[in-house]
C-alpha cells in the first residue's frame, strides 16, 4: 500500500492548525496509508498538548525553533520520506479542506506520468479573508479565487497566481500543467524530491516554493495544477499582510531568485533597484537590500520563540538513539538487548530508538520487527558511509537528545539513564560522551586535541602525551575535552540547530572531528563522563569494508578535513615522528 505523508508546519498558529485537521475529517484515504506529520516550528506553546484524542494517524514532531517556512517545511518532510511516504502532501495550517476526495485527485494526477512531479489544487480564499471583501456578494464570499495556477513574471521577479481575486464561475476547473505552484498546498512525488532537493532554508520563507519550483523544471519535471479539487486559504495568518517582516523577505529573496535563475538584462535590473531602495526606500527594503549582499541569511530576530529562557520547549520524546548498522547484525541485535534491558535505564514512554540498515545484506529488518517491534527502522539500498546514516537516522528522531551509538556497543548499568541526566544537568549546552570499555576490560582511548601541525610536534618530537594521539582522561569525575569519538556522542537538539548534522564529504573518518572542530567555534564544550559506561567492541563496521578500502577512506577524510598541502606535512611528521619512536 502507497504511503501518503501530509506535513504542516505551525508557528503560534494551534488555532488554525486544529481547524485544518477537523477539516480534514472526511478525507477519503482509501487505498493509501496516510499519516499526518505536524511540526511545531518552535512554538511558544507545544502544540502536542492540545491535539484531542479523537485525532488519529499524527505525529507531532518539535523543531526546536522557528525554522521558518522552508526550515519546518523541510524538517516534516524528512521525517515523512523516512517513514517511508511515496507522496507529500505539504500544506499551510492556515487553510480548510474542501474536497474530502483532495488525496486522490492529486496523486491521480502524478501518476500520469512519470515526469509529473508536483501537483496544486485550486485554492480559493477562506469566506472573510478575501483582499477585498467588499467588492464581493454576500453568496459570492467563500467562492473567491486566491490560486489557479501560476506563472513567473520575470519583469518584477515574483510568482504570480492565476485568477486572484476572481469569483469561481468554473473558469479554472481543468487539470493543465503550469509554471508555478504556491507552496501554500501541493503534492509531491517522493521519487522526484530526492532529485530536486527540499526547500532552501536560507530563505527562511518567500520564493522559497519559486525556487523548488524551478529546480524541478530545470530538471524536466512537469508541475500541474488540478482544478477539479480545491481547498481554502486563511491568507498570510503567520507573518502578515504588508508586515516589516514579509517587505523584508521578500525584498531579500526576490533578489535571490533573480541573481540565481533570472536573464543578465533582469538582474541589471535589479542593480538599480537595488539602488534605489538603499536611498528611499522603506527600512525592511534597505535591510533586504544590505542582507542579500552581504550574504546574511540568519532568522529574523522577530520569528524567535519568546519562550521565557528559563522554560524549556517541550519535545516528544525525551531521548532518541540512533544506531546505523552495516553488516552487524548480531552486533545491533545485542545492542537493543542491552538498551531495552530494564537496568539501562531506558524509558520507553519517554524515549525512542531509530535503527538505520546502511545497505547491509544481512536481513535485520526482520529480526528488528519479531525482537523489536517499537523501534523505528529505515532501510537504505547502499552504504551511504557513516555522517549521511547517521543523518538520516536523525532526520527520523523525535527526542530533545540525541544520542549516536555505533552498533558494536553495549550498554551497561544505568548508562542510559546516566548519560541523559548529565546533559540535562548542562541544560542542552554540551555534548556528552561516555566512557568506553574494549573487550580485554581496558577503557578505550577516545578523547582528543584537534589535530594541529603544532600539537604533532608536541606529541612526537617534545614528549608531550596527549596533544595528538588519542587518551582517556583518567579521573573517575566528568571532564571537558576539545574532541571525542562518535561511538558514544550524545547531541542535545538545541545543539543540532545551532551547528548542524554530520558534514557528508567523507564517507568515514574526519566526520567526528570535523564536528568537534564546528563545536570548538560555536563555544559548545564536550564533557567526558565516567559514569556512563559502554562495552565496544571497537571497528567492527569498518572491518566488514576491508582494510585497504577503510585506508582509503581515512586518507579521503583526512583531505576533506585539513586540505592537501596541511595532510601533507602532517604526514611527514607523523611518519618522522614514528620512525624516531622506533629507532
Amino acid at each position: 500500500m502507497e504511503k501518503i505523508g501530509i506535513v504542516t508546519a505551525d508557528f503560534n498558529g494551534h488555532k488554525d492548525t486544529l481547524e485544518l485537521i477537523k477539516s480534514a475529517s472526511n478525507l477519503d484515504t482509501k487505498g493509501f496509508e496516510v499519516k499526518w506529520f505536524l511540526v511545531d516550528n518552535g512554538s511558544d506553546t507545544y502544540l502536542g498538548d492540545l491535539i484531542p484524542e479523537v485525532f488519529r494517524d499524527y505525529e507531532v514532531l518539535q523543531t526546536g525553533e522557528n525554522k521558518g517556512f522552508a526550515g519546518g517545511y523541510n524538517f516534516g518532510i524528512r521525517y515523512a520520506i523516512n517513514w517511508g511516504a511515496d507522496y507529500i502532501l505539504a500544506i499551510n495550517n492556515d487553510t480548510l479542506i474542501g474536497d474530502g476526495e483532495i488525496l486522490q485527485k492529486l496523486v491521480k494526477t502524478l501518476k500520469n506520468e512519470p515526469k509529473n512531479a508536483v501537483v496544486s489544487p485550486k485554492i480559493l480564499f477562506a469566506k472573510g479573508f478575501e483582499y477585498q471583501k467588499d467588492r464581493y456578494k454576500p453568496d459570492e464570499r467563500g467562492h473567491v479565487i486566491w490560486y489557479a495556477g501560476g506563472y513567473i513574471d520575470w519583469y518584477n521577479v515574483f510568482g504570480k497566481n492565476r485568477g486572484l481575486d476572481e469569483v469561481d464561475h468554473g473558469r479554472y476547473g481543468l487539470l493543465e500543467e503550469t509554471d508555478f505552484i504556491s507552496g501554500c498546498c501541493f503534492m509531491a512525488k517522493v521519487s522526484a524530491l530526492t532529485k530536486t532537493g527540499l526547500f532552501e532554508e536560507k530563505l527562511f520563507a518567500y520564493f522559497e516554493d519559486v525556487d523548488l519550483m524551478l529546480r524541478a523544471k530545470k530538471l524536466g519535471y512537469k508541475l500541474f495544477y488540478n482544478g477539479k479539487t480545491h481547498l481554502y486559504h486563511k491568507v498570510s495568518r503567520t507573518a502578515g499582510i504588508a508586515s516589516p517582516l514579509t517587505d523584508y523577505l521578500i525584498t531579500r529573496n526576490r533578489l535571490y531568485i533573480g541573481f540565481r535563475y533570472a536573464t543578465p538584462k533582469i538582474r541589471y535590473s535589479l542593480w538599480k533597484e537595488s539602488v534605489r531602495f538603499m536611498l528611499s526606500g522603506r527600512e525592511p527594503q534597505r535591510n533586504g537590500v544590505i542582507d542579500f549582499f552581504l550574504g546574511r541569511f540568519s532568522q529574523p530576530k522577530s520569528q524567535q520563540s519568546t519562550v521565557n529562557s528559563e522554560q524549556l520547549i517541550k519535545y516528544p520524546m525525551d531521548l532518541s538513539i540512533v544506531i546505523v548498522n552495516y553488516k552487524t547484525k548480531d552486533l545491533t541485535l545485542e545492542l537493543l538487548e542491552s538498551i531495552f534491558n530494564p537496568s539501562s535505564g531506558f524509558d520507553a514512554s519517554k524515549d525512542e530508538v531509530i535503527v538505520l540498515d546502511n545497505g547491509s545484506d544481512d536481513r535485520i529488518e526482520a529480526s528488528l520487527k519479531y525482537k523489536f517491534p517499537s523501534v523505528k527502522y529505515i532501510g537504505l539500498t547502499e552504504n551511504t558511509g557513516f555522517a549521511k546514516g547517521y543523518n538520516r537516522a536523525i532526520q527520523y528522531s523525535k527526542g530533545e537528545h540525541v544520542l549516536l551509538l555505533n552498533s558494536d556497543l553495549r550498554v551497561r548499568k544505568n548508562s542510559i539513564k546516566r548519560i541523559l541526566d548529565f546533559a540535562k544537568k548542562k541544560k542542552g549546552e554540551s555534548i556528552i560522551v561516555g566512557r568506553l570499555y574494549l573487550p580485554d576490560g581496558s577503557v578505550q582511548r577516545s578523547c582528543y586535541k584537534l589535530p594541529t601541525i603544532g600539537g604533532a610536534i608536541n606529541e612526537y618530537f617534545l614528549g608531550k602525551k596527549g596533544n595528538y594521539d588519542l587518551f582517556a582522561p583518567s579521573t573517575n569525575l566528568a571532564s571537558k575535552v576539545e574532541g571525542a569519538v562518535m561511538a558514544c556522542f550524545l547531541i542535545p537538539r538545541k545543539i543540532l540547530n545551532k551547528v548542524g548534522y554530520l558534514a557528508e564529504k567523507s564517507f568515514l573518518y574526519f566526520e567526528d572531528i570535523e564536528y568537534c572542530r564546528r563545536l570548538k567555534k560555536s563555544g559548545i564544550g564536550i564533557y567526558y563522563y565516567p559514569k556512563a559506561e559502554f562495552f565496544h567492541h571497537h571497528g567492527a563496521s569498518s572491518e566488514k569494508i576491508g582494510q585497504t578500502q577503510a585506508y582509503s577512506y581515512l586518507k579521503k577524510g583526512a583531505f576533506f578535513y585539513h586540505g592537501r598541502l596541511k595532510y601533507l606535512i602532517l604526514w611527514f611528521i607523523l611518519w618522522l615522528g614514528q620512525k624516531r619512536r622506533h629507532s
